[in-house]
C-alpha cells in the first residue's frame, strides 16, 4: 500500500510545471535504474527530472546515501549517544568552549530539573508556578522549548513570561508526557532577521574530518521561516537556500521539500528579499566553529545546525543521521566536489 507522504510525492511530481519532457525523463530515470541497480526514488524527490537539471548523474543514489552515513556511523559508535542527548551533547560542547544556547532547565515527565534542584511538579498550576519563579530569577523574556531527542522541528514552542498562562493543556501535558529542554531564545543577527523575524534562520553546514583529522566544509544552506513560524526547518514548509561555503554568499534560487510542493523562490515571499549574492553575517567564524566543534567527534560526517546572533555564531546541534540528500541537492550534486568523489572511491 502506498503510503500519505509518497502519493504526495507523486501527486507534486505529476502536477509540476518545470519537468522535462517524458521521453526524457524516462530515459534518465531509466538510465539511473540500471547504474544503481535499484529504483532511483532520487530522481522524484531530489527533483532531478525538472529542466534545469541536466547534470542528474552526479547526484548520490539511495544506496550511497545509506553506505555513507553508516559508514560514518561506524567510527563512533560509542558517541552516537552524544548527539542525540541534547543534554550531554550540550555538556560537552560548553566544556570546550563552544557557543552554545544555555539551558535553562530540563523535564523528564513530571520530574524537572533547575539549578541542580529537582522539581516534582504534578498540575498545570504548579507549572505555572515553577515557570514565575523561573522568569523571576533568570530575568528573561522567553523560553525556546523543544524534546530531548526531537527532530525535524516537531512539537517546538516557545513560553512568553507574560503569557506562559495561557500555554494551552495539550501543550502541558506533552511536556509531562516526554523530555524537553528549555533554553534561552537565540536572539538574531539583525542581517538575518530581515529575511524573516519571526524563527531563528539557521545554517545547515555538512563537515567531513579526514584521516588527517582535517576537517572540510562539503556544503551549506540556510533554513528560512515562512512569516509566523517560530521553525525555520524545511520539513514544517521553510525555503532552503544554499550558499557558497566558502564566502557565505547565497545563490539566487530557493527551494522547498518536494511534499512541500517543491517551490521554487528567488526571494523570500514574505519579506521580498532577493536570495542572490546576500552575505550571510559572521561567516568566517562560522567556519571557525565548526571546525572546532567537528574536532570534538570522531564521525567523519556531522550536520551542523549553527544559528548566528549579534555576537556571533553558536551551535544549535550536530546531526549524525541527516538529511544528505538534501545537501545534496542543494549543491546540485555533491559528486561535482572533488572531495566527496575521492571520499566515495574510497568506501567502494
Amino acid at each position: 500500500m502506498i503510503s500519505k507522504r509518497s502519493k504526495e510525492i507523486l501527486l507534486s511530481f505529476l502536477k509540476d510545471k518545470h519537468k522535462k519532457k517524458w521521453y526524457k525523463i524516462v530515459k534518465e530515470f531509466t538510465s539511473l535504474y540500471v547504474s544503481q541497480k535499484t529504483l532511483p526514488v532520487n530522481y522524484i524527490t531530489s527533483l532531478l527530472y525538472r529542466k534545469n537539471i541536466s547534470n542528474y548523474k552526479d547526484y548520490i543514489s539511495l544506496k550511497e546515501n545509506e553506505k555513507l552515513l553508516a559508514w560514518s556511523y561506524s567510527h563512533a559508535k560509542e558517541q552516537i549517544v552524544l548527539v542525540e542527548n541534547k543534554l550531554l551533547f550540550h555538556d560537552l560542547i560548553v566544556k570546550n568552549n563552544i557557543s552554545t544556547p544555555q539551558i535553562i532547565f530540563h523535564n523528564s515527565k513530571n520530574k524537572f530539573i533547575y539549578k541542580n534542584d529537582f522539581f516534582q511538579i504534578e498540575t498545570k498550576n504548579d507549572f505555572f508556578s515553577f515557570l514565575e519563579k523561573v522568569f523571576y530569577e533568570i530575568k528573561i523574556e522567553h523560553v525556546f522549548c523543544k524534546p530531548l531527542d526531537g527532530s525535524m522541528g516537531k512539537n517546538i514552542f516557545v513560553l512568553d513570561k507574560n503569557t506562559f498562562r495561557e500555554t494551552p493543556d495539550n501543550l502541558i501535558n506533552l511536556v509531562f508526557s516526554k523530555a524537553f529542554i528549555f533554553q534561552e531564545l537565540i536572539l538574531q543577527h539583525q542581517t538575518l532577521k530581515k529575511i524573516n523575524n519571526s524563527s531563528i534562520n539557521t545554517l545547515r553546514i555538512v563537515a567531513y574530518k579526514n584521516k588527517e583529522n582535517k576537517v572540510k566544509i562539503l556544503s551549506g544552506f540556510i533554513r528560512l521561516g515562512r512569516k509566523g513560524s517560530i521553525v525555520d526547518n524545511a520539513h514544517a514548509g521553510g525555503i532552503v537556500v544554499s550558499f557558497n561555503k566558502e564566502t557565505g554568499k547565497m545563490r539566487h534560487e530557493g527551494l522547498q521539500l518536494i511534499y512541500n510542493g517543491g517551490g521554487v523562490f528567488y526571494k523570500h515571499p514574505d519579506t521580498g528579499i532577493i536570495f542572490d549574492n546576500f552575505q550571510i553575517p559572521c561567516y568566517d567564524q562560522v567556519k571557525e566553529i565548526v571546525v572546532k566543534a567537528s574536532s570534538l567527534f570522531k564521525f567523519p560526517l556531522l550536520g551542523w545546525d549553527v544559528a548566528i546572533t549579534p555576537e556571533g555564531p553558536t551551535i544549535v546541534e550536530a546531526n549524525h543521521d541527516f538529511h544528505l540528500f538534501l545537501s545534496d541537492r542543494m549543491e546540485h550534486g555533491l559528486k561535482r566536489n572533488p572531495t566527496f568523489n575521492k571520499l566515495l572511491e574510497e568506501l567502494q
